[in-house]
Formats: structure tokens, sequence, C-alpha cells
């Protein structure tokens, strides 16, 4: 319950339709931001058709005619040309990825771009901010090989990125990226896996080689002489069998989360610079660029699973930070800059994620303010800036009482496995906010 969220959508859907256009909308929204783009978008034509003056879902309806129109492609011989390797080519109404993989590969990634496209838009539309739609396809680099990727970035003298799988570059305004198969951490855990099944594999020639009788009592010792387990051998190894593939399956299952995670937020950094939404390059800071696009990442099932919902790796992060971050340097940039650091990133993506959540309202205010900066004045603090005068207009200037919410909102946060898990969510720590 909660893991899959196109499993609840019909009977959601089915109620909200007997509520009335709010609880239609609202359901809308919830499937946009669990990741049902197709599904959000035929209902917010519906709920258009049944009453157009519905001004959030008119704005939304505007802007899927929109994205309607396929794209063009961009020119970009001297962005192959800087690859270095040959890529084979996959397009979608709005995407032209350059890839090294199987197209059933590359098709699912193109699939997954659309969706993300197609809800960073009308997440904005339904905000009240409207955006300028992709004249041409926005362009995607998937490596195969790590070391591709790696060459890539140092040719681009991008070398304080080595650390990352993924990197928006500015200039030829393209996302590149590699596949996590190709990553260190990958290939020894498969190796790993690889070793664990040599070890069944000679198990089941000793059980082979038993008498028949004795095959029905075999004893799977542990050092120091820990009895693991005692069964009939073909039992025995068919478990062990089982262990093997289930781990191999959660470790398919990271990767993929990992893989298209990265997709979907470097996706975003190029969107909102095709777009308008961060409209010259400075206009937003560090911290929120990083935390807008992380809201975009969370890929569970194998599904890229929308804008909202807990990251289960980010949550996990920042429940291991201890104590919680102060706010001030946060909003300071401080720690951004250097590639990529896992603290600083964890802290933007929580602050993003709770200002979205809880004050909604005042972040699109905040990103108006950043939008269109008010002049300069004169008798500003020295030590202030634009950021800083735009975040305190737009959710004012009590930051330790807004501090204090941002922690607590976290301690409570829980992903949706952990919200249906029979034995509840991890328990929240202890505050340990500045008073």
């Amino acid at each position: 319950p909660g893991f899959i969220p196109a499993d609840a959508w019909r009977d959601r859907a089915a109620r909200a339709r007997g509520a009335g256009i709010a609880s239609r909308f609202a359901n809308a929204w919830w499937g946009l931001e669990n990741g049902l783009t197709d599904e959000a978008v035929a209902e917010i034509k519906a709920i258009h058709q049944a009453d157009p003056d519905h001004e959030p879902t008119s704005r939304m309806a505007a802007m899927i005619a929109r994205l309607e129109p396929a794209c063009a492609d961009p020119d970009i011989p001297g962005f192959r040309g800087a690859l270095r390797v040959a890529f084979e080519t996959a397009r979608g109404p709005h995407v032209l990825l350059l890839h090294q993989h199987s197209e059933a590969e590359a098709a699912a990634r193109v699939a997954l771009l659309e969706r993300v496209v197609t809800g960073y838009y009308l997440t904005f539309a339904g905000s009240g901010i409207d955006l300028q739609t992709p004249a041409r396809r926005i362009v995607f680099a998937w490596f195969a090989d790590r070391a591709d990727y790696l060459a890539f970035l140092k040719s681009q003298e991008a070398g304080a990125f080595v650390s990352t799988r993924g990197y928006y570059h500015p200039t030829w305004n393209a996302v590149v990226s590699h596949d996590a198969r190709s990553a260190e951490s990958d290939i020894r855990e498969r190796a790993v896996f690889a070793a664990r099944r040599d070890e069944v594999k000679r198990l089941q020639a000793v059980i082979d080689r038993l008498p028949p009788r004795a095959r029905a009592r075999v004893a799977l010792v542990d050092e120091p002489a820990r009895t693991v387990g005692k069964a009939d051998g073909a039992a025995l190894v068919e478990r062990l069998e089982r262990e093997v593939r289930r781990r191999e399956l959660l470790q398919n299952e990271r990767r993929i989360a990992m893989d298209d995670g990265i997709a979907a937020h470097e996706a975003i950094h190029l969107l909102a610079a095709a777009s308008g939404l961060q409209p010259r390059p400075g206009a937003f800071p560090l911290w929120l660029q990083e935390g807008l696009a992380m809201q975009f990442e969370v890929v569970r099932g194998g599904r890229w699973a929308g804008i909202g919902r807990a990251h289960d790796i980010r949550l996990t992060d920042w429940r291991n930070l201890n104590p919680p971050p102060p706010l001030d340097p946060l909003i300071r940039d401080r720690g951004f800059g250097r590639g990529y650091q896992r603290d600083p990133y964890v802290q933007a993506w929580a602050l993003v994620y709770f200002l979205r959540a809880r004050r909604s309202g005042q972040f699109v205010t905040f990103l108006d303010l950043l939008r269109n900066p008010a002049p300069t004045a004169d008798d500003r603090p020295e030590a202030s800036t634009p950021h800083l005068d735009a975040f305190r207009r737009a959710f004012g200037a009590d930051l330790v009482g807004l501090e204090r919410d941002w922690h607590d909102f976290l301690r409570e946060a829980a992903t949706p496995l952990e919200e249906h898990d029979p034995d509840g969510p991890p328990k929240p720590r202890e505050s340990t906010s500045r008073p």
C-alpha cells in the first residue's frame, strides 16, 4: 500500500468524480505529484471540458495544448564531436537522446524524460507560473561507460564534477550522464553475486555426490561452527539461489532509481534555463537550483514517482545529519560550488521539500521575486544579497522560527513504505534545533 500510485488511481479518480470539480482537480494534482503524468493529463483535459472557468485547470490545459506539437531537432554536430565516441539517436516529442544502449532501454529513457518534461511544465502552470515551451528538442547524452563520461568532463574543464553521475553542461545546453552499471561500486557488487553463485554451484556439486538418504539432512555451517541452515539439500540450494537473486533484484532496483533519478534531476537544470524559469544565470541561489532538481528525482518500483513524495535516498541521508543543520548557512549557499557534496545537497533537498509542502504560496512568491528582482535599495545591509532579500521578503524575517518548522517537518517525514510498514515509520529523533 502506498508504493504503486497507479494501483490506487482508478478508485481515487472514481471517488473524486462523484465529489465535484475541486476534488477532481485535487486528485489530478495528486496524480501529477506521484508520477502519473498520462493519467493527470487526461483528467485535466476532462475537468477543463466540464468547467472551462476553473482557473488552475484552465492554465494547465492551455499548457498541455502548447506541449502537444513535436519539437524540431536542435543543431548539435559540435556537441556530438565533443563527446568523442559514437552514439545512436532516439527521440520523443521534446527529447533528443544520444545513447549507447539497446533500443528498448533508450525508449524507456525517452519515455521517462517526456514524463518529467510534462510534469515540470504542468506543476508550474498549476502554480500560476507561465513558462516558455521548448522550440527544439532538449538534448541528453547517455554514456554506457563511465570512463568515457569522465573523459568528456575533463575535456570540458569540468573536472570538479568527476564524482557525479550526471552533469548539465550550460555551454552546450545539454545533459550528459553515464550508466550506473559501469560504476565501480556496481561492478564490485556484481562480482560478489557471481562469487556467491559459484559457491552455490559448488555446494550443489557436493550434495549431488552424497548418498540419497544424506541429501535430506544437509546442514550448512558458517564459521565458527554455527549452523546456518539444515534442510533437504535441494531445498537448501534453492533457498540460497533465491537469496542471491533477491539481492540482484534489489541492486537492479537501486541502479534504476539512481540512473533515472539522475536523468530527471539534470533534466530540471536544463528545463529551468530553456523554459525561462531561471531567466538568467545566477538568478537562483545554488541551493534552490539543486533542491528543486532533487524534487524530481524519486523513482520507485522502476517508475518515476513524480514531484512531492518523500525521497527514499535523500531522507535517509537527512536522518544521518546530527544535529539538523542550521538554515542561515544553507540559504547563503555555503558548501556549494565545488562539485557534488552530499550534506549541502541533502539540506537543499530537505528545504525545498519543506517549502513546497508547507509554504507553497510563499515559495511561489520567492520564485517570482527572484525572477523579477526589485531594484537594489541603497540602505540594504552590506552582508545581504538579492537572494537573501527575496528569501526574507517571501518567508518573513523570523528565520529561527522557519528553521524550527523545517526541522520539525523533516522529523515527521516518512516514505510511503515507511508509512504503511506494520511496525510504523522510524521513530523521529529528538529535535536539536536552536530555541
